[in-house]
């Protein structure tokens, strides 16, 4: 597990280039990502399997700025966070009442949870981080209930043009001037971030023991949300 987990954190390292910058990026964005919009679609797709004391788990939790909002928005709730990165934990401020933070490997993690006691989940661009969402998923099954739901917000796989028209100029893409490096970077995230198209992920879904129930594509269908219910 030590061996598993190491890869994973220096993956995502790897990944978020400067990770303690990256943490205070997302803090930064959090309104804007989890917006008046958003909370629309939560409370219209997840909110209604809510129990009367719900248990809702955030996959790849980040800094826990979402933990937080739950509790603030439905007082007696139970919001568990699942990060492993270092440095997305060292930037976790003290969590309120309600609010914690498991450090779990998301490639094959072991919850603390019994089975069918959470109410939802959510899974915030963390998806593409992953080699293989497999193990999560159906770890996410065994813990939420039969109706429970997830919700999916992500990138998913467009064409070369239409990822780079939104990265950077593309004059610079082909000037001979612009340094290797910066290429490398542009395509590995290309890859990372083209790694599941809308269909891939709905037929992960299909087989790890959920029905696809909403699905809709927005920024020129680079970013996907998708609304899974896991089948008694």
């Amino acid at each position: 597990m030590t061996e598993r987990i190491e890869q994973t954190r220096a993956q995502l390292a790897r990944h978020h280039r400067d990770g303690a910058r990256f943490a205070q990026t997302m803090k930064q964005g959090f309104e804007n990502r989890f917006n008046e919009a958003f909370w629309a679609d939560w409370a219209r797709l997840i909110e209604p399997v809510y129990s009367p004391q719900p248990v809702v788990l955030d996959l790849g939790a980040g800094p826990g700025l979402f933990l937080r909002a739950l509790t603030q928005r439905t007082p007696g709730i139970r919001a568990i966070g699942v990060e492993c990165a270092p440095y997305m934990l060292e930037a976790v401020d003290p969590l309120p009442a309600g609010a914690e933070i498991v450090n779990e490997d998301l490639h094959d993690p072991h919850l603390p949870l019994a089975d069918g006691s959470a109410d939802a989940a959510l899974a915030s661009v963390v998806l593409h981080e992953m080699h293989q969402p497999i193990r999560a998923l159906l770890e996410l099954r065994r813990c939420l209930k039969p109706g429970g739901r997830l919700l999916i917000l992500d990138w998913a796989r467009v064409p070369l043009d239409v990822y780079l028209r939104h990265q950077t100029e593309e004059a610079r893409v082909f000037d001979p001037a612009t340094p290797v490096q910066e290429l490398e970077d542009l395509f590995v995230h290309f890859i990372e971030h083209n790694r599941f198209s809308r269909e891939d992920l709905s037929y992960l879904l299909m087989h790890t023991g959920f029905s696809v129930i909403d699905t809709h594509l927005s920024r020129e269908g680079r970013y996907a949300r998708i609304v899974a219910e896991r089948r008694p």
